[in-house]
């Protein structure tokens, strides 16, 4: 039972010791500012055991996963990121390139050119048109059009065969809010597609940082895996001279090459996550998955000095949500203004020059040009209640648009009270996470110093490593999700 116990011991307490300046440095003092790496830094490492801790180039060099695509596969066409990557540039790759934004930001372009095409219903428009008839009596051709507005224009039809050219052009003079109307919905919607794209925008950001965050995560996690790893092996090797040499029992020894593989298991899925981790953040900011990218930002506590007024100031004038559900409220009310135009008369200036050959009117005017100038108006007198329900149906839509926007506006400061609470437990547990630290600190210290003078046994030593080491995990892992809790603050609040 104390020999189980003492090798569990043993086995949480390697990772610690790769995470401190050597043997004398185990007990060093982190009750100042978080504002250091949490992990020590590649140029700091010390010899702890005979092996030194693994430095982010060890990782990126033992890594043993390459991904390679050619340019004839899925995505080899996508440009190559090479080198180490910070969380700022990694949120300006993945807007430049993620593929999402740039569909989102095609239809806003596409709502811009209809707000276009709206507004020139404003202005004349001409046309060209054929007709050849054979009738056997004079009649009046009426051109289809919308008779519930105004009536439609009509074209002679002589008795006898004839062939015309037409040239007719028009001029709205009088809709009755008709044509604004149009070009204010249309209007609307373009503001809508740019806050969607402005909602796309931000999202990306977020997910480019989420996706940095989990790849910190792993590597960190990776990094102690093989530091474990590396302790393994030098315990093995130790072990191994102890059974050479008659003071251990071959079982121990195989026990400890047991646990060496086990170790090298746990490396290997800690590479698998670090990899996957890494892959997710390529795709996210859409560059080759055959980059070789690198994180530069490790994970540093760095409190925010804002507060929580500030952020939801900040999200109702930037959060897209909000203004697209204020467009769409204008745009049911323009919407509105239409269905209310067609109780009003319509009245529009034509004109018209033809050509007939065959039979004229008269039967006098083959093949000369002629043509009339004429204002034309109407209004609808009965439609058996289409126009007051379509009226009715325009006034609820934007009762409901209304609704919706304040739901929306509801929503966004949950969303950004959610996300401060989130942060602000997470700062606590990182104070916390500190005390742990420095108190389990304490401990190690104490109990080394009773071992050294032989008032204190190797298992009192190591379980108070072992603590250490699980108080450290929690530190980091406090960090890791302040930062994922920033993000989302941020986010809430509509800023990248």
């Amino acid at each position: 039972m104390r020999e189980t116990f003492f090798k569990n011991a043993c086995l949480l307490l390697v990772p610690l010791l790769s995470l401190f300046q050597g043997s004398a440095s185990l007990a060093q003092d982190l009750r100042g500012p978080i504002l250091q790496n949490a992990l020590p830094d590649s140029k700091q490492n010390a010899t702890l055991g005979g092996y030194s801790s693994t430095s982010v180039n060890e990782v990126t060099s033992n890594n043993p996963i390459r991904l390679q695509v050619t340019k004839e596969a899925p995505s080899g066409e996508l440009p190559l990121s090479t080198g180490p990557l910070g969380v700022d540039e990694a949120v300006k790759k993945g807007i430049q390139n993620n593929y999402t934004l740039h569909q989102s930001e095609q239809s806003w372009q596409a709502s811009k050119y209809l707000a276009r095409a709206s507004l020139g219903k404003f202005g004349p428009s001409a046309s060209f048109n054929t007709f050849y008839s054979t009738s056997s009596l004079n009649q009046m051709l009426f051109f289809p059009g919308d008779s519930t507005v105004a009536s439609a224009p009509m074209q002679p039809i002589v008795k006898g065969t004839s062939l015309s050219l037409i040239f007719a052009g028009t001029q709205p003079i009088f809709t009755g809010g008709r044509l604004m109307g149009g070009y204010r919905a249309a209007r609307a919607l373009e503001k809508q597609s740019l806050a969607a794209f402005r909602e796309t925008r931000i999202q990306t950001a977020f997910k480019v940082k989420e996706a940095y965050w989990n790849a910190a995560w792993a590597e960190a996690n990776l990094r102690v895996a093989a530091d474990y790893v590396k302790f393994r092996e030098s315990s093995t090797a130790n072990m191994k001279a102890r059974v050479d040499e008659g003071k251990a029992p071959r079982a121990d020894y195989l026990r400890e090459s047991s646990e060496l593989s086990k170790a090298r298991i746990l490396l290997n899925e800690r590479y698998r996550d670090f990899n996957s981790a890494l892959l997710n953040l390529k795709v996210v900011m859409a560059v080759n998955i055959g980059s070789t990218v690198s994180l530069k930002d490790e994970l540093v506590y760095s409190e925010l000095t804002r507060d929580l007024n500030s952020f939801m100031e900040e999200a109702a004038k930037a959060r897209p949500e909000l203004a697209r559900a204020f467009n769409r409220v204008a745009e049911m009310k323009a919407r509105r203004q239409i269905a209310r135009s067609k109780y009003s008369p319509q009245v529009n200036a034509y004109g018209l020059g033809s050509n007939i050959s065959g039979s004229s009117p008269d039967g006098n005017a083959n093949g000369r040009w002629g043509g009339f100038i004429g204002v034309m108006g109407g209004v609808t007198l009965f439609d058996s209640g289409s126009r007051f329900n379509e009226l009715r149906a325009a006034n609820a839509a934007v009762r409901e648009a209304e609704i919706a926007r304040r739901d929306v506006e509801l929503k966004v400061a949950q969303e950004v009270s959610q996300g401060w609470i989130d942060l602000d437990l997470a700062r606590r547990n990182i104070l916390l996470a500190q005390e742990e630290v420095t108190s389990a600190e304490e401990d190690h210290r104490l109990f080394h110093a009773r071992y050294e003078v032989g008032k204190s046994i190797a298992l009192e030593q190591f379980d108070a490593a072992v603590k250490m080491f699980q108080a450290r995990l929690t530190l980091l892992e406090s960090i890791y999700k302040y930062r994922l809790a920033e993000a989302r603050l941020t986010f809430a609040s509509g800023d990248i």
